[in-house]
């Protein structure tokens, strides 16, 4: 080694980790393995040799695995939340805000299938107790407002709201749960206008 290497090498930084990034890390980390092995089948350990990041470090943001789970989950819904009102942007009628909510969902399947699977697959009241019904978070409230105000425009047929985006969103999501099993073959992009003309039509007046 030269002698402008060897000095370069013992005055050369260490790369510093930007805490947020580490903190991304690990909620990545762990949301992916708690979807693909089962919130219960994950540990700590695991977390930290999947995600590089240190045991400290991850005590340093969660005092537990329970702490870290519950965190995940609210900044899930509220990413799926915020996808969704960006894509509401301009959106008038209620077609068009319906719209809206399955495109995100499609595209969302297709591009982050492991949001998805957290939404739709993983038991989260095994793990948090004062867990609400995924109908109740923001993303769904949003949407029973909007068949709440279709139904009063009298854009969707007359009748009890909730039952009626419940209806929707069933049609709009039952694909995706056959897709990311692998039993739906073709993308959701390409199903998607049939797709959304059958959830529309299920409760369009």
């Amino acid at each position: 080694m030269s002698v402008a290497n060897s000095l370069a090498a013992r005055t050369k930084k260490p790369r510093r980790i930007d805490p947020q990034e580490k903190m991304t890390r690990v909620m990545q980390t762990a949301r992916r393995l708690f979807v693909q092995k089962g919130y219960h089948n994950v540990s700590i350990p695991a977390i930290v040799q999947a995600s590089e990041v240190s045991t400290g470090a991850i005590y340093s943001y969660f005092p537990n695995k329970e702490a870290l789970a519950k965190h995940i989950h609210e900044q899930t819904l509220a990413d799926f939340h915020l996808l969704f009102q960006a894509r509401l942007d301009g959106r008038q009628s209620t077609y068009e805000k319906l719209r809206a909510f399955a495109e995100v969902v499609y595209e969302t399947a297709e591009q982050d299938p492991e949001m998805m699977e957290y939404l739709l697959f993983m038991r989260h009241a095994e793990f948090m107790h004062d867990c609400i019904p995924l109908c109740f978070t923001e993303p769904f409230r949003l949407i029973q407002a909007i068949v709440r105000d279709g139904i009063a425009a009298g854009d969707l047929r007359p009748g009890d709201f909730l039952v009626s985006a419940i209806s929707f969103t069933g049609a709009i999501l039952r694909p995706v749960e056959l897709r990311l099993q692998c039993v739906l073959e073709k993308s959701l992009g390409e199903m998607a206008e049939e797709l959304f003309a059958n959830a529309w039509a299920a409760i369009r007046a």
